[in-house]
């Protein structure tokens, strides 16, 4: 009997052993992934409450010059990640699916934040649109106010890391983390951009023509990736797939919004 009782005794306490054994791994492993990984928050700080809105597919960049009177505020939408790595794009594609369902089209910058300490533990990133619902005919004026035939070409998107070199017609330029460089094509005038050597480097050609659309390129790949939502049309200027093509080390950003979004965020490059 004593004999049974201390077989029981000893089963019990392994099987408790064990299960505190596997406690313990699943909180080491839920620890891991916590360090490893990252917070993201959207939140809706501000409703404007309208009702009967359809789902919306497109997110346009609201020009400053374009005449906002008849459209509808919607909602502020806020979204932040502590992550380290966090890019303005990933923020963005988040807010742009948050406002698409509450009916919203179009939007304006409300805020950005990053915490730029390179020691810090916090590496909160927040940006904050104000998103609004306008009409088709609001929308193509929209795009009609974009500056036509100019160029942005990014580096790195932040103003911790390395400045990054380019050439135009031969002349080397370089961009400041953080920033862009500026360019206006003029008529009858052609510009080769160029980034790296002959071998394994990469080439295009930049023309003006008649209202060309603003055109983004960046030589580090931020602001590239592809959504995987494919009801977008890369024709209408509200795709969410943001590259067309990648030539070596310098990258398009087809998407326009975030490209506007972008430029509108990061400074201009200054020698």
């Amino acid at each position: 009997m004593l004999s049974n009782v201390l077989q029981t005794l000893g089963t019990n306490v392994y099987a408790t052993n064990k299960i505190t054994t596997l406690k313990k791994i699943l909180i080491l492993l839920t620890t891991i992934t916590t360090l490893n990984g990252y917070s993201q928050l959207v939140l809706v700080t501000k409703n404007a409450g309208i009702k009967n809105l359809l789902i919306s597919k497109t997110f346009a960049f609201i020009e400053p010059t374009t005449d906002t009177s008849q459209t509808k505020f919607v909602a502020t939408i806020l979204a932040k990640d502590d992550y380290r790595n966090t890019s303005i794009e990933s923020l963005y594609f988040e807010i742009l699916k948050q406002a698409n369902k509450l009916g919203a089209n179009c939007f304006r910058l409300k805020s950005f934040s990053r915490d730029t300490l390179k020691f810090s533990l916090n590496h909160l990133t927040v940006l904050t649109l104000d998103c609004y619902y306008a009409s088709d005919t609001t929308l193509v004026k929209n795009t009609n106010n974009f500056k036509k035939n100019v160029v942005y070409i990014f580096g790195n998107e932040k103003k911790t890391d390395k400045a990054m070199s380019f050439n135009i017609n031969g002349e080397k330029k370089e961009i400041k983390s953080g920033t862009y460089y500026k360019i206006a094509l003029e008529e009858g005038n052609e510009l080769n951009v160029s980034k790296g050597g002959a071998i394994g480097g990469a080439r295009m050609c930049l023309k003006w023509s008649k209202d060309r659309q603003p055109a983004f390129y960046t030589l580090s790949g931020f602001g590239v990736s592809a959504s995987n939502d494919p009801s977008f049309s890369p024709n209408n200027g509200y795709n969410t797939s943001t590259i067309s093509f990648r030539t070596g080390g310098i990258s398009q950003i087809t998407n326009i919004n975030l490209g506007l979004l972008l430029a509108q965020i990061l400074g201009q490059n200054t020698p």
